[in-house]
């Protein structure tokens, strides 16, 4: 796929230059031939119920949407659509559907400039597994510079991580614009963002990621290249549990029988849900047993048994009785 400025919409240009709160101070709106809105990791509907109002504010005006894996199901592409063109690639973690119509990776030209779109993954999920064994950021970054500069392509924009940030190497510049929704089950996205792709007249480029829970100003990520991969994850995702709860999983795990563990496994989605919709700041044991108590498959000796593994636990200091 190819957009020349020469086609942009003139509306798009005129966007730019008169009402762009995004566009850097030191770049003149004259010298932008395109602007790329980037999304990733929507994961809807089953992490994320729907795109929070902002993001169609942030990403109004944009000339072309990159969607960079992990997309749920693909009316999320049509709703984005609405505000552009969209291209978009499938994740590890997506639906049937966006699997089977969306491709591993998709190389763009924009403007003259080369983009490739990937979520990152590997395809093979032992690949994967061990992929996710190493804990040094630069390593994981090559992967992606390397794709890049195999495809020469100017850019790279990709998902997976949930960490949005800017890499530059070997001329390639990296880019990951963030997450909607969490990474996983018992995860939450601490910040939900997307990033804007300037690409300018000279060749040079501008990147602004934005935080949709202030759109009204960039969101600037701070990412120490020499700490952990954990580490730059930790100031995005967090868990879904308080301390006390994640510190009892694996008490509960190892005490209680396979089929009552599975039981309580099949209810935290319907909690996670109600953390990632902001009506509970995390799950603590006393929003799981209240939970354990509307399961009508459970007898009251199961329940009896839960409430005392959790009030026997050392850690445990703020247990309700069932």
């Amino acid at each position: 796929m190819a957009i020349s400025h020469e086609n942009l919409p003139i509306s798009n240009l005129l966007y730019i230059m008169t009402t762009d709160p995004f566009l850097p101070t030191h770049v003149p709106a004259e010298r932008v031939v395109a602007r790329v809105g980037l999304v990733s990791d929507t994961h809807m509907p089953d992490r994320c119920a729907d795109f929070p109002p902002p993001l169609f504010q942030v990403l109004d005006g944009v000339d072309l949407i990159l969607h960079a894996g992990d997309v749920g199901e693909l009316w999320v592409l049509d709703r984005l659509s609405a505000i552009a063109p969209v291209v978009a690639v499938h994740g590890n973690d997506d639906s049937v559907d966006a699997r089977q119509e969306l491709p591993y990776q998709q190389v763009v030209m924009v403007a003259g400039r080369r983009i490739l779109l990937w979520h990152s993954h590997y395809e093979n999920w032992r690949e994967e597994r061990v992929s996710r064994q190493g804990n040094d950021l630069r390593p994981k970054l090559a992967r992606s510079v390397e794709r890049g500069v195999r495809a020469s392509a100017d850019v790279v924009v990709f998902g997976h991580w949930h960490i949005p940030l800017v890499w530059r190497q070997d001329g390639v510049t990296v880019i990951n614009p963030g997450a909607l929704a969490s990474g996983n089950e018992v995860s939450r996205q601490l910040h939900q963002t997307v990033a804007l792709l300037y690409l300018l007249v000279d060749g040079g480029l501008e990147v602004v990621h934005v935080d949709l829970a202030r759109p009204g100003q960039p969101f600037v990520p701070s990412i120490d290249w020499d700490a952990s991969f954990q580490a730059a994850l930790n100031q995005f995702s967090a868990s879904i549990f308080t301390p006390e709860l994640t510190a009892a999983i694996p008490y509960l795990a190892a005490n209680l029988s396979p089929d009552l563990v599975e039981r309580i496994r099949l209810i935290v989605p319907n909690l996670a849900r109600r953390v990632w919709a902001g009506e509970l700041p995390q799950l603590d044991e006393s929003t799981l047993l209240d939970a354990l108590r509307q399961v009508p498959e459970l007898s009251t000796e199961d329940k009896d048994q839960i409430d005392q593994l959790l009030r026997s636990a050392p850690w445990m200091t703020n247990t309700t009785t069932m």
